[in-house]
């Protein structure tokens, strides 16, 4: 009789229900969690390493040729 209860399709529907509702409410909170950063003024890692790129390349591209001709001088002497 009680496996009988179980089986109703009553049932059944409303164990579905609610497990798809609840896997629903526990994807929009931690969805939100993901998307939106802590501190909004925190750099990410990546955005860290674009800034030292950016700024590798502006060194290098500011050097002047005299200055790089005595660097490779300096290491044709070695």
């Amino acid at each position: 009789m009680d496996i009988d209860l179980l089986l109703n399709p009553w049932v059944i529907s409303i164990i579905i229900i609610v497990f798809v509702i609840g896997n629903l409410a526990s994807m929009k909170y931690l969805g939100k969690s993901h998307l939106v950063r802590k501190n909004p003024k925190a750099k990410s890692d990546l955005d860290k390493l674009i800034e030292i790129y950016k700024q590798k390349d502006q060194d290098e591209g500011n050097e002047s040729p005299s200055t790089k001709k005595k660097v490779d001088s300096s290491k044709t002497e070695d």
